[in-house]
């Protein structure tokens, strides 16, 4: 006890030595250390939940809960995050169980569907199980993509006809449920439509349309008819189309002004172009039959010769029309002659010389192009003549062409200097104002600095004479020196000053200061 005694009467004794922010200072760490030994007890303690499935479907989450209550395990349910949680230790082995019990299934059942087929099931029921195997299957796989948090397919596949103008075509579409912050761009969109167009038999890409939540038709955003045409196949502009064209004005714009204001100075031109782009797609197939161009003809492909000759005495070979000459064994003239027969006969075939081709017009040409040039003629110097030589310059910058119906107008005429002059007048009453501005600050500056070394000098002058009093023997300034020198008086000090004076007067009249001082004491 009397050490305990002792201790306590010690610890009081340097308690009461301490000052009051060092006590403050020893309480506030106390509760520090105590504090946060308590907090790490408690976290100790505390069984320590971690997410075992996020993100499920309600079907997952009812079918996983169900399956932790009947085995009694710990779970929790976090409703902000979507998620089941569970204590750290045992997640990864029930998440080994529950996949040996195929949980979760992702929301839509793929081609297990037929796992559990039963028997007697109609076609058209193995068509419906089919199709919502091949939806399941889809969704699963769209659901991989880090950007996606949820998927649903579906699609159309129509009955099989008989005759292909009755067949209708397949269809499907695509929802899509982001997640929280994350983008989709045509990328990805292409590829969730190549993989649904490329699942489903006799499914064109085009006929996949892939939507999200927020109602956007993503599918848009690759379509390649969406760039030129309105999807609706009207033939109106569409803003690309308006964007295109507005792109090419301002390049030939800045082409022509920056080479014009290269010879008459920047401000000098004004250039405005109007392109008429040709967005129609051309396709056009020819077939020419040409000769050739050496000789003239064809290319031989067979030739064919026949010659035939007879020499010696006898009848002519051919005589005169009629019976009596031409049936063998019926002689009217026995007379015999000489004769001679030729006969030559050639046959040639040529090839047809042709040229195929197929001509593929590209959308994006210029229709038609209108130009209009100004250039500011300030003093008059610019000649006709000039201006055609400029009209020429320009056209060939331009890409002028006249057969395609484009028109260019130049003209020299005088600018307006209205807006430049009142530019240059409030930039000179600126520049008017920031001197006197300047002006009045620099004098400012100048007075302080003037000031200040007034200051300073008349100290200077202060020290100087001090330092000459003390040199003397510390002479006590008279009535005299403190007028000439007021410094003097304010440096030592109004009550020093009278104390040195009343000092130097009791020194030279003491009698008088004992007189005072009496009279004082007999007051009292």
């Amino acid at each position: 006890m009397d050490s305990i005694r002792r201790w306590a009467a010690s610890f009081l004794t340097f308690w009461a030595a301490l000052k009051l922010w060092q006590r403050i200072s020893i309480i506030f760490a106390v509760i520090a250390v105590f504090g946060g030994l308590g907090a790490l007890i408690f976290m100790t303690g505390k069984t320590n939940y971690e997410p075992l499935y996020a993100g499920l479907e309600v079907e997952d989450q009812a079918a996983i809960v169900d399956y932790l209550k009947e085995n009694n395990l710990p779970y929790r349910l976090d409703p902000k995050g979507n998620a089941i949680l569970m204590p750290g230790g045992a997640i990864y082995e029930t998440r080994l169980t529950l996949a040996q019990l195929g949980l979760p299934k992702g929301g839509a059942k793929g081609f297990e569907l037929f796992d559990d087929s039963k028997m007697g099931m109609s076609e058209f029921q193995q068509r419906i199980n089919y199709t919502r195997a091949i939806e399941g299957e889809l969704a699963r796989t769209i659901a991989q993509m880090s950007q996606v948090e949820n998927a649903r397919v579906s699609v159309v596949i129509p009955e099989q006809r008989l005759f292909l103008e009755q067949q209708k075509p397949s269809t499907a579409s695509v929802l899509l449920r982001l997640r929280q912050g994350a983008t989709i761009g045509p990328t990805q969109v292409k590829s969730i439509i190549h993989l649904v167009a490329h699942s489903v038999d006799g499914l064109e890409p085009d006929a996949v349309t892939v939507v999200d939540t927020n109602g956007r038709i993503l599918s848009d955003m690759i379509s390649d008819s969406m760039i030129m045409y309105n999807p609706d196949g009207t033939n109106t502009v569409t803003s690309v189309q308006r964007e295109l064209e507005r792109q090419h004005e301002r390049e030939l714009e800045n082409k022509v002004r920056i080479m014009l204001e290269q010879v008459f100075g920047p401000g000098s031109a004004v250039v405005r172009v109007r392109i008429d782009l040709d967005f129609d797609k051309r396709t056009s197939s020819y077939v020419e039959y040409t000769p050739n161009p050496d000789t003239g003809t064809g290319v031989p492909r067979s030739n064919e010769r026949q010659e035939e000759s007879y020499t010696g005495q006898g009848n002519p070979v051919n005589g005169n029309p009629g019976t009596t000459t031409n049936i063998p064994g019926y002689a009217i003239n026995s007379n015999t002659v000489d004769s001679e027969y030729n006969r030559s006969n050639s046959t040639t075939n040529y090839e047809i010389s042709t040229r195929k081709g197929d001509q593929v017009v590209t959308p994006g040409g210029v229709r038609r192009l209108s130009a209009s040039v100004l250039i500011d003629d300030k003093y008059n110097e610019i000649t006709e003549e000039r201006l055609e030589a400029l009209q020429e310059v320009i056209s060939s910058a331009i890409g002028f062409n006249k057969e395609r119906g484009d028109s260019l107008v130049v003209r020299a005429m005088r600018f307006s200097t209205a807006f430049a002059d009142a530019m240059a007048d409030q930039l000179k009453q600126d520049r008017m104002w920031k001197l006197i501005y300047g002006s009045v600050a620099a004098g400012f500056v100048l007075l302080v600095l003037g000031i200040a070394f007034y200051v300073w000098l008349r100290m200077k002058r202060a020290r100087l004479a001090i330092q000459e009093i003390e040199a003397e023997g510390k002479k006590v300034p008279t009535i005299q020196e403190m007028l000439t020198s007021p410094d003097l008086l304010a440096f030592q000090g109004e009550m020093a000053v009278l104390e040195e004076q009343l000092k130097a007067y009791a020194k030279s009249h003491p009698d008088e200061i004992a007189t005072l001082v009496n009279e004082w004491l007999s007051n009292e």
